[in-house]
């Protein structure tokens, strides 16, 4: 998801400075250290750029839903609360929308032009011990990132809409969103293809996501995701295709990681 509205070591893992090799004490959350090793598994066959990448385990959309409720924010101005640090303890109420938003939030992730990639704390415990749907997720973030979505959306409001109506131009633009995320949804099927991940998972992964929200919309003009139906019949298609001619492996990309503790961010930096 765009708002405006994460690999096998190379070289006997010389070029990866992993997590795993920190002292237990100064461990990282449990989510960060899954994140990290989803990267590395996407990292094998997939070429993730020459940008730094941060990567941010966040609170959640049911967290800004109940500041909107209690009054802490105004609608459409509640952001911030999606977005609270889930291991700082704030002392002001704030602690409690994190818990319930982990307790009973979902699957959520998003991209901000920046580079930094957004996965709710929730998606973890909704996915579980399963690593190759959270991989297909960050693998359709990533897609957003490396295609430049969110410039390239701004563009086309810009410059290929003038003229509409406000309500002609919104339409438009729904629709143009929707196409990215069908073409990231390929992107992330394709990576985990690349990486050497069987199956049709990120089919798997989308039925999964949507029978865990509980959402089974249809595609309405006014959205900026299309509905069940359509995003996995694209899905089914993309891997029909996958199987008739397989995606070629990428060179591979060298990387090291950093995590910032007080800015709850885990970097990634592709190495030359």
């Amino acid at each position: 998801m765009i708002k405006l509205r994460l690999i096998a070591l190379s070289v006997a893992g010389l070029f990866t400075i992993g997590i795993a090799s920190w002292p237990l004490s100064q461990q990282p959350p449990k989510e960060v250290r899954a994140l990290e090793n989803v990267l590395k598994r996407l990292s094998r066959g997939n070429n993730l750029g020459k940008q730094p990448i941060a990567f941010m385990v966040a609170s959640g959309n049911y967290a800004a839903h109940l500041a909107q409720q209690r009054g802490l924010c105004k609608p459409d101005e509640c952001d911030m609360f999606t977005q609270l640090n889930p291991y700082k303890r704030y002392n002001n109420g704030w602690d409690e929308l994190i818990r319930q938003d982990y307790a009973v939030g979902d699957i959520a992730a998003w991209t901000a032009s920046t580079g930094t990639i957004v996965i709710s704390r929730a998606s973890f415990r909704a996915y579980g011990s399963r690593n190759d749907y959270l991989a297909c997720a960050v693998a359709h973030e990533l897609a957003h990132l490396k295609r430049n979505h969110i410039f390239k959306a701004s563009y086309f409001s810009n410059h290929n809409l003038k003229g509409y109506s406000k309500e002609q131009k919104k339409l438009e633009e729904m629709k143009f969103s929707r196409k990215q995320e069908l073409e990231a949804d390929r992107d992330a099927a394709t990576m985990l293809s690349r990486s050497g991940y069987a199956g049709r998972v990120c089919q798997q992964e989308l039925e999964f996501m949507y029978s865990s929200i509980g959402n089974g919309f249809i595609t309405v003009p006014e959205s900026t995701h299309p509905g069940y139906e359509d995003r996995i019949k694209s899905m089914r298609n993309h891997y029909d295709a996958l199987k008739k001619q397989p995606a070629k492996p990428q060179k591979d990309t060298r990387e090291s990681y950093n995590y910032n503790k007080h800015d709850n961010l885990l970097t990634l930096t592709p190495l030359p």
